[in-house]
């Protein structure tokens, strides 16, 4: 007893931080059962002293592995031993603890540790507030927003003006993020999920719902579903934990139930994940205010389904017409296409059948949508879907090349639209009339002067990703045309400099790893068709690309998912050639 007085009544640190090692040494050392006799004694009688002064430690201590281990102790302390601070300590310690916070020197780790510590003595206030951790988090917030958000996610509910002390610098911290998704993506989505729950207001909730839910949607038309189904994933994760640590009301279940409702309709691969939230959200809330519609999990239809619904029953070239009867109207438009798109990936998929007539009725609806002047973004990446099945039925079951998708993709005065559109047109190209060479030709200029790098991160960099990726696909489809040898060289070459010159100023995350993600899908949907020249090149385009000095490891991972995708699937004989044969004109 008198030992443990001792050690925390004197004002240094240091007599505590000879302990603190000594609990590191081997368990059997006569030093460490010694140490761990002492701590135990003084986690049972004085863990008020003992806390405060381990937080001592970690703050003044000079040597960076003694730092780590007095948080790491207090952590396992207050977590395991169900340690209870009295309110005139936790005054001393709340104030310490937000000087902790601040240190400049913290590693990662030390980060991660010390949020622990902050939760749990955040959790031990009945009624008090925590304005100080509010004001540390808005500092955070202009100096390293990323360790505030992490800070932020974690916490219980802090009474007293904690929340509207961090509330509008903190969102606009995360729409930045949102906004210009790249790896703090999940972060961001947590933080904005978690704030939702914390303000009371109901519009400012919707607010920030119909930013995560325009962020997720630019997500996948960034070619990253994949990122947004894993952020979901581990999102789920996090709302189990906050619903246990936050004793969640009716309406926050309501309100984490409509987040599930909206972003099921978002990407082909996320209604699993949102049924998994709204059934967790059920289990604690059976009646949350909020009424979850099962259809809107089935269809992923937003406050929509209702148009879907009455679409049910007509059949593609009815709904095809609506779509162009609905001219001034953006959402009923954009739900027909959708209607349209799930009619045909039934018929793909043999679940429905549409018959050679009604295909052969919808080409010309379908060319005279593509004419359209005005279209919003999102309606149009849906009809190059659409265009894609009935290209797919019309080239693999008649004779029909659809002379006239051809005529618009090689006459199509908007380059965007026209290479996006041959971009979706991922199949087996029987070109016996030879008609497809001269079509994507005329792209080549415009995309040889696109592929020029951009000296600044624009808010929109779709214009050099799309010719990346529209270049891949010219290329791809020339790559057996002797004429055209040098200009497929020529490209191919100039998408790898780009991407060195990108990667060097900086700018890969949102342009080089964007445009990989969409190289990886189109991969995805094309080897199927490739023969040894196609091998070739998409192998000697991957080696170059990852051979780039300065490329990020989470950008050389998608290139190796897209070597890997091919060297699963394509038959063996193609594999025996390699080396950069397309590249350097030998064969």
């Amino acid at each position: 007893m008198w030992k443990a007085r001792d050690l925390l009544a004197t004002p240094s640190h240091e007599p505590l931080t000879i302990i603190v090692d000594q609990l590191f040494t081997p368990q059997q050392s006569i030093e460490h059962q010694t140490a761990r006799a002492l701590y135990d004694f003084c986690v049972a009688n004085f863990s008020n002293c003992l806390t405060l002064m381990l937080l001592k430690v970690y703050r003044f201590s000079s040597v960076n592995v003694t730092r780590l281990r007095s948080i790491l102790l207090l952590s396992e302390t207050l977590t395991k031993n169900g340690v209870e601070l009295s309110p005139v300590s936790l005054n001393h310690i709340k104030q310490f603890l937000v000087s902790c916070l601040k240190m400049r020197n913290a590693t990662k780790r030390d980060n991660v540790i010390v949020k622990i510590i902050v939760s749990c003595v955040a959790s031990m206030f009945d009624n008090g507030g925590w304005d100080e951790l509010g004001v540390c988090i808005l500092s955070l917030l202009y100096t390293d927003p990323l360790k505030a958000f992490s800070v932020f996610v974690d916490l219980p509910p802090i009474h007293g003006d904690f929340i509207n002390i961090v509330h509008r610098k903190l969102q606009e911290e995360v729409y930045k993020v949102l906004l210009h998704p790249d790896d703090d993506w999940t972060l961001g989505l947590e933080t904005a999920i978690k704030l939702g729950l914390q303000v009371s207001d109901t519009e400012q909730r919707s607010e920030i719902l119909e930013t995560v839910v325009k962020s997720a949607e630019k997500l996948v038309s960034m070619g990253m579903e994949k990122s947004l189904e894993e952020a979901l994933q581990r999102l789920l994760k996090f709302l189990a934990k906050d619903a246990i640590l936050c004793k969640w009301s009716t309406n926050q279940c309501g309100y984490v139930a409509e987040f599930a409702f909206t972003i099921a309709g978002i990407g082909a691969q996320t209604k699993e994940t949102a049924k998994k939230i709204s059934q967790m959200v059920a289990k604690l809330d059976p009646n949350p205010c909020f009424n979850l519609s099962p259809s809107r999990l089935d269809y992923g239809l937003g406050q929509d389904r209702h148009l879907y619904f009455n679409l049910l029953t007509l059949s593609a070239v009815e709904v095809l017409s609506t779509f162009a009867k609905a001219k001034h109207d953006d959402r009923s438009r954009e739900t027909a296409m959708r209607r349209l798109h799930d009619l045909l990936c039934d018929h793909t998929s043999g679940k429905w059948d549409l018959d050679v007539s009604e295909i052969e009725k919808l080409q010309p609806m379908l060319i005279s949508c593509l004419k359209e002047e005005v279209m919003p973004e999102n309606t149009f990446e849906i009809l190059g879907k659409v265009i894609y099945h009935v290209a797919m039925e019309t080239f693999s079951f008649t004779d029909d090349p659809w002379f006239d998708l051809w005529d618009y993709i090689a006459s199509e005065s908007e380059f965007d639209k026209a290479v996006y559109i041959f971009q979706c047109l991922t199949m087996r190209l029987d070109d016996k009339e030879g008609f497809v060479v001269p079509a994507v030709s005329k792209f080549l200029p415009e995309i040889s002067s696109r592929l020029n790098p951009p000296r600044a991160v624009l808010v929109d960099n779709s214009r050099w990703v799309l010719a990346f990726t529209g270049g891949f696909c010219t290329v791809i489809r020339m790559v057996n045309q002797a004429s055209h040898a040098g200009f497929v060289k020529e490209i191919a070459l100039k998408m790898i400099d780009s991407v060195k010159v990108l990667v060097q100023r900086r700018m890969e995350v949102g342009l080089v790893r964007r445009a990989c993600r969409i190289l990886e899908r189109i991969v995805e949907e094309q080897w199927d068709w490739y023969e040894a020249r196609e091998y070739r090149l998409v192998k000697d385009l991957l080696r170059r690309l990852y051979e780039i000095k300065g490329m990020k490891m989470e950008s050389k991972m998608v290139l190796w998912r897209i070597s890997g995708t091919l060297e699963r699937n394509v038959n063996e004989e193609l594999r025996v050639l390699s080396g950069l044969g397309c590249l350097n004109g030998s064969e």
